[in-house]
């Protein structure tokens, strides 16, 4: 009996992570006005947010790319800023706002994200064709 109270406990423990997972998913939110940065996310219970500038963006990283009929279906991004924070953008929206910021205000910091991407040009010219769509 008491076995079966335990797989009851984990299963429901379970689908509660998975129910707070999505939650956390969809409620994270990039908004950027003239290079300034509003990264809104869940962390454990509460709400939180991080205001930050894109010249504090020490480093950005793509850690995830996902490609399906020459557009992305998935990407994600690691930013690394000045004060020790660090962010992980799991929507394409939010990595396209990030990418297009970069690409209008920090040329250097986009070309360091071009340079670090596998595969060379045929990757470059569906993220050039995909921001270009974005902006539109």
């Amino acid at each position: 009996m008491i076995i079966v109270y335990i797989l009851i406990f984990y299963v429901l423990y379970f689908i509660f992570r998975k129910i707070s997972e999505k939650i956390k998913y969809k409620s994270e939110k990039l908004e950027e006005l003239d290079g300034e940065f509003i990264f809104t996310f869940i962390n454990r219970i509460k709400k939180k947010e991080i205001y930050f500038n894109i010249n504090e963006v020490t480093m950005a990283i793509l850690t995830r790319m996902f490609i399906k009929r020459g557009t992305f279906q998935t990407m994600n991004f690691r930013i690394f800023l000045v004060d020790g924070y660090n962010l992980r953008l799991r929507k394409k929206q939010d990595c396209l706002i990030f990418l297009k910021a970069c690409r209008n205000k920090r040329k250097e910091l986009y070309q360091k994200i071009l340079e670090m991407i596998p595969a060379g040009a045929s990757i470059i010219t569906i993220l050039e064709k995909e921001l270009d769509n974005f902006e539109n």
